[in-house]
């Protein structure tokens, strides 16, 4: 069981619960389909076998709106390696291969029976080649005038292919998409849906395969009547038809399949860990269909469902509940977009709860990925209070207005529940995340409001910094981001979460008595800079005048050599004193340091009064450092920018 998988689990119930069953109704196991894929309206494709006329024909008149899934029964797929008999799909792939055999071996009444056989023997070709059964029997492209190649031709081409069923699917897919662009100026792209049909009949809407349906989504040990030893529902204490077959949930918080978790290391005692009856397992399922479709979302890259569950005052009714799960989701997505943070600057939570003041709810965030036809749980955030939404909204906002306050309005690098995911380096495969223990540590700590390590955080960011400096591909970080917009806008950050309580805020340090230019103030009081903190930005201050100095724009290099004297792998005690004569080296080189006479004195003053109890390590060091410099060079290029404009 994932920690804190029982609140979920009681989430899920509820959710259920609020539900209506209709009998032989299949609503509640029903996955939605997005009626559009990149702003293009999707169809539906029906695959028609007309057992009169001996034709196959296509239909690709209908657009899919909201209401598509439930008209056909859709619900999704079933288990990677279950054999595919469900009608309704998103590809069309099980439709001309193992769909129909695999009707023809269940028992949907003599009508549809006889139907199905029928549209097996007729319409396609046995391939006895040795290959899994999902590859035996093909749809006949050739005689139905959809190809000049004939299944034989197609395995031949396949033979020599490490997957030859997926290659075959593959060409035969491709034949289709060449014949629908011929005859109907179509894409198999341009379709959400694919349906069965025989002679014009919606197989996915007959009363004896949706009844075959609802008798699939059952447990497979059902134990009717006999409660001998059986114990009761973990759920609802009832002893009657108890199960301990999770396999049908989608959404695996535990396992139920590997006997070192089971009592005494036994497969047939795992309903001593949990088991549900008949009636609640329906609910579990309910609810978890109702989550993938109304509460999942996206932070960053990563998928989350947000579940609640309800202390008191739980949804009598479906209404109820979309009402509540609405307000979860809007008020998630808002703290996600900088526009959305200006505008709904507060009153989130107010939102959340102005259905009823008796409900009261905690969210359940549940980090997944998705794996074929279930998800597997990556991280679980449990016991969310609703008004976290206002409190990160509230300090999104005052991190962001700090920034732009020092820096103006052409600064357009905002925070949002998104930039912890960037400030974390994470290794990408194929697009996705392989290691994301930090990030997701991360945000766990902001929705239950626990205390971060800052030099752990400090760290991550340096590493952030190198992977841009070095142009390091397969990460999650833009490589093509200026270095310099990228540190100011972690600092940024990191007064977000001293502003949720992540981390302590700074103790500051008496800023009068600094002879700095007020801009160099403002910026070291808004972030909260100790002495130590700002003897460094100081120092990186007077690295990014010399670099401005330095910087040719007509050269084509454009190298600004003074950042060759920093260590990117950390500076500790020895290199600071090593790059401060460096620095002031420089200043002299270039001939500023008149310019910059009283912040080199200022630093070194700061520098010498704490470096014999200096406390912060390399990694903090150098991003402090960085931090003066990236201010220093950024600045006047806002300002430029802002003179532009006019």
């Amino acid at each position: 069981m994932e920690r804190g998988g029982y609140e979920v689990i009681e989430g899920l119930l509820q959710i259920g619960n609020a539900l209506p069953f209709e009998e032989g109704s299949l609503t509640n196991f029903i996955k939605e389909i997005e009626p559009k894929r990149k702003n293009k309206q999707l169809n539906v494709l029906k695959l028609n076998f007309d057992l009169e006329k001996k034709q196959v024909t296509f239909d690709t008149k209908e657009e899919i709106d909201n209401e598509t899934a439930y008209k056909y029964n859709f619900i999704g797929s079933g288990s990677p390696r279950a054999a595919q008999w469900y009608t309704s799909s998103t590809t069309i792939n099980y439709f001309i291969s193992e769909t129909i055999y695999n009707l023809s071996q269940l028992d949907l009444g003599e009508d549809l029976n006889n139907k199905v056989k029928k549209v097996l023997d007729e319409f396609f070709f046995k391939l006895d080649k040795g290959l899994d059964t999902k590859y035996t029997y093909l749809l006949d492209i050739k005689k139905y005038g959809i190809s000049d190649k004939s299944i034989e031709d197609i395995y031949n081409e396949s033979r020599d292919s490490d997957n030859i069923g997926k290659k075959i699917l593959d060409l035969m897919s491709k034949e289709i998409q060449n014949y629908l662009k011929e005859n109907y100026s179509s894409s198999l792209r341009e379709f959400g849906l694919f349906i069965l049909q025989i002679n014009g009949e919606t197989i996915s809407t007959n009363p004896t395969y949706i009844e075959k349906v609802l008798e699939s989504k059952q447990p497979k040990d059902k134990n009717k009547g006999n409660t001998e030893n059986k114990g009761i529902c973990s759920a609802c204490q009832s002893i009657k038809n108890l199960t301990s077959d999770f396999s049908k949930t989608k959404i695996k918080l535990f396992t139920t399949n590997l006997n070192i978790f089971a009592s005494y290391f036994s497969q047939k005692n795992y309903y001593k860990n949990m088991q549900f009856c008949e009636s609640c397992l329906m609910k579990l399922l309910a609810g978890e269909n109702y989550t993938m479709n109304n509460l999942n979302t996206k932070l960053s890259t990563f998928d989350v469902y947000i579940i609640p569950q309800f202390i008191s005052g739980e949804p009598l009714n479906e209404g109820e509940l979309d009402e509540i799960s609405n307000k979860i989701i809007k008020s998630f997505n808002t703290v996600k977009s900088y526009e959305s943070i200006r505008e709904l600057k507060s009153h989130i939570a107010d939102d959340i709860d102005e259905k009823d003041e008796e409900s009261y709810f905690l969210l359940n965030f549940l980090f997944y990925k998705r794996s074929q036809a279930s998800t597997k749980v990556q991280a679980l955030v449990k016991d969310v209070d609703p008004s976290i939404f206002d409190r990160i909204n509230e300090s999104l906002h005052n991190a962001n207005y700090a920034i732009i306050n020092l820096l103006g309005y052409n600064w357009k690098q905002y925070i949002t529940f998104n930039t912890p995911y960037f400030m974390n380096p994470i290794r990408l495969s194929s697009g996705d995340p392989t290691q994301f223990r930090d990030v997701l540590q991360t945000y766990d700590h902001i929705l239950t409001g626990k205390r971060l390590n800052k030099r752990h955080v400090i760290k991550n960011i340096v590493d952030c910094v190198n992977i841009i400096r070095l142009e390091k591909p397969s990460y999650n970080i833009d490589i093509k981001k200026r270095i310099e917009f990228f540190v100011v806008q972690a600092n940024g950050y990191i007064r977000f979460l001293e502003e949720m309580g992540c981390i302590k805020e700074g103790s500051g340090l008496d800023i009068d008595k600094l002879m700095i230019k007020d801009d160099m103030k403002d910026f070291i009081t808004e972030m909260g800079y100790n002495e130590e903190q700002t003897a460094l930005f100081l120092l990186g201050t007077l690295i990014g005048e010399i670099g401005n100095a330095q910087y040719d724009p007509n050269s084509e290099s454009k190298n600004k050599p003074i950042l060759n004297k920093i260590n990117w792998n950390g500076v500790d005690k020895s290199k600071l004193i090593r790059l401060t004569k460096d620095v002031f080296a420089k200043l002299n080189q270039e001939k500023i340091r008149h310019y910059n006479e009283v912040t080199f004195g200022e630093m070194k003053r700061l520098l010498d009064k704490n470096l014999d109890t200096w406390s912060m390590n390399k990694d903090e060091n150098l991003f402090y450092i960085l931090s003066g410099y990236s201010y220093a060079t950024v600045k006047p290029i806002l300002k430029g920018a802002k003179k532009n404009e006019k």
